[in-house]
This record gives C-alpha cells, sequence and structure tokens, in this order.
C-alpha cells in the first residue's frame, strides 16, 4: 500500500518550520521598530535639549550684557552727539564710561561699537590665560557666550600692525553673530566703520573688507614685524582668495596702517571663521566734560 499521501502536506500549508519562524520574525520586526522609536525619541529629545541650551545661552548673554550697558553708557546729556562719521574725525567724546568697567574688573580695557550691528561690548584680555574670557563674563563668573577679547600677543593699545579681537558667534543677535551681516553686499557697502573706545583715547576705522578664512590662528601664524609679511598679509585683506567676500574700492595699506580684525566662526562649519577688517582712520583724545 502506498502511504506517501500520508507524509505529504498541501502546496497552499505552511510546514511546521515555517509555523515555528513566523512569531520569531515579528518579534524581530518589533525589536527593531522599538530600537527605531527609541533612537528618534533621543534624537528629538537631543535637539530640543540643545535648542534649550541655545535659547538659554542667548537669553543669559542679552540679560548680561545689557546690565553692563547700562553700567558702561553715559547719559545722554553727558556726551556730545557723535556725528555720522563720512570722513569727518571723531570729537574726542565717548558714549563709554569705562572706569565704572574697570572697577567691576580691570581685565577690561576697551569698548567696541559697530554701527548697524548688535556688537555693543566691552573688549578684556587676561594677563593669566589668553582664552580666560571664552565663557566668563565681566565678574569672572561661567557664561557661555563669554566676552570679547584679545590675546596677550597683542598690545592694549592698539598700536601693533594687526590686532585680532575675539567672539562668539552666538546663534541670537548677540556678540559677534551680527557680524554676518557684512557678508551681504548692500550691507557692507552701506555700513563703513567701527569706534574702538579706550580709557583715553577714541578710535575710529574703516571697516575695508570681510570674508570667509580658514581657522589658523593668525598672530600665531605670521610675523607681522617682517614687513615683508605684512605687506603679504595686507594684500590678503584687500584681496581676498575666498568666494565669500566684500572688499571696498580704493583703499590703500601700508606700514604704518593698524589694522583691527574681527573674528568669529561661520555657523555649521568648524573650519573656517569671518573677519571683518578694519584700518585705523582716526585716533583722538577723549576730551571729559567739565
Amino acid at each position: 500500500m502506498n502511504l506517501n499521501h500520508e507524509n505529504t502536506a498541501p502546496d497552499d500549508m505552511p510546514d511546521e518550520t515555517d509555523v515555528e519562524t513566523q512569531p520569531k520574525k515579528k518579534k524581530k520586526k518589533s525589536k527593531i521598530a522599538v530600537i527605531l522609536l527609541i533612537v528618534l525619541l533621543l534624537a528629538c529629545s537631543g535637539s530640543l535639549g540643545y535648542i534649550g541650551f541655545t535659547v538659554i545661552a542667548n537669553k543669559s548673554a542679552e540679560a548680561e550684557y545689557g546690565e553692563v550697558n547700562e553700567i558702561a553708557t553715559r547719559p545722554a546729556a553727558e556726551t556730545a552727539e557723535t556725528p555720522s562719521v563720512s570722513g569727518q574725525e571723531q570729537n574726542g567724546y565717548s558714549p563709554i564710561n569705562l572706569k565704572k568697567l574697570r572697577s567691576i574688573n580691570p581685565d577690561v580695557y576697551a569698548w567696541l561699537r559697530v554701527p548697524g550691528t548688535y556688537v555693543d561690548y566691552p573688549v578684556a584680555q587676561s594677563a593669566v590665560d589668553d582664552n580666560y574670557y571664552l565663557h566668563r563674563n565681566i565678574y569672572r563668573r561661567y557664561l557661555f557666550a563669554g566676552m570679547i577679547y584679545t590675546q596677550s600677543c597683542n598690545a592694549k593699545d592698539f598700536l601693533d600692525p594687526i590686532t585680532v579681537v575675539y567672539g562668539h558667534n552666538m546663534r541670537s543677535t548677540t556678540m559677534f553673530s551680527s557680524l554676518h551681516y557684512f557678508a551681504k553686499p548692500d550691507f557692507f557697502n552701506k555700513n563703513e566703520y567701527f569706534y574702538i573706545y579706550t580709557i583715553d583715547r577714541v578710535l575710529t576705522y574703516r571697516i575695508v573688507s570681510a570674508y570667509k578664512y580658514d581657522d589658523r590662528h593668525i598672530m600665531n601664524s605670521f610675523n607681522f614685524y617682517d614687513p615683508a609679511v605684512l605687506a603679504e598679509y595686507q594684500k590678503n585683506i584687500l584681496n581676498p582668495a575666498s568666494t565669500l567676500r566684500n572688499v571696498r574700492d580704493g583703499v590703500m595699506l601700508d606700514e604704518n596702517s593698524k589694522i583691527v580684525i574681527l573674528s568669529t566662526c561661520m555657523s555649521n562649519d568648524k573650519k573656517s571663521r569671518f573677519l571683518v577688517n578694519g584700518v585705523l582712520i582716526s585716533d583722538v583724545p577723549i576730551q571729559e566734560e567739565p
């Protein structure tokens, strides 16, 4: 008797092995879905956490420097009106009471103001650590936004051939983020000057170029007291090798030019910096009102 039909399953019936593996496959898919969901939730929470941190950091900086600005700014009655500079010299009156800020922190030695932007901050330099103010405020407490600062390779009188001033590129209008306005040709063309107020001088700078640069440490990479090196770097300031650049026409630089470079990061590009370059055109004593 032929009994083969007893051991033969119909074509549309799963065999024993298939029946066993199907629940396992479903469990495996469920585990993968759970893992993907967890990863997604972690990514979302991480993003939200970063956004929250950024908002808090920006709000902290705004509150901090709003207070500092109130301390430092002289009442309008104490200052002569600053003219809209167009080939005119500053009038010698400073709107900033730097002595008040120095009584809080003697490392503060200047104030930087860039009209048309939100840059209106004290400038500090530490004798202990070149990057001390990277994440510290005027009270020497932690602040992610830090301060605007220079390093000990530069003198505090701004008489070096090249002085580099550093500031964070915050994700708001605080610190040096609004310097990126100078990447736009229209803004660059309409805004030509920035000012530095020291304890006894008013320094006026004409902005000659703004461009994307690499992340090298400028002061450690060039010996600007070598005339040939300085001349070559000045050529780069007036004709930068960058597709993101704006340059003012008709500017001449020489061995006597005093240049201040405002340096900040590029958004989403850790290997690049954005530089706004100004040359000193006026240096007058501050005339304190009686």
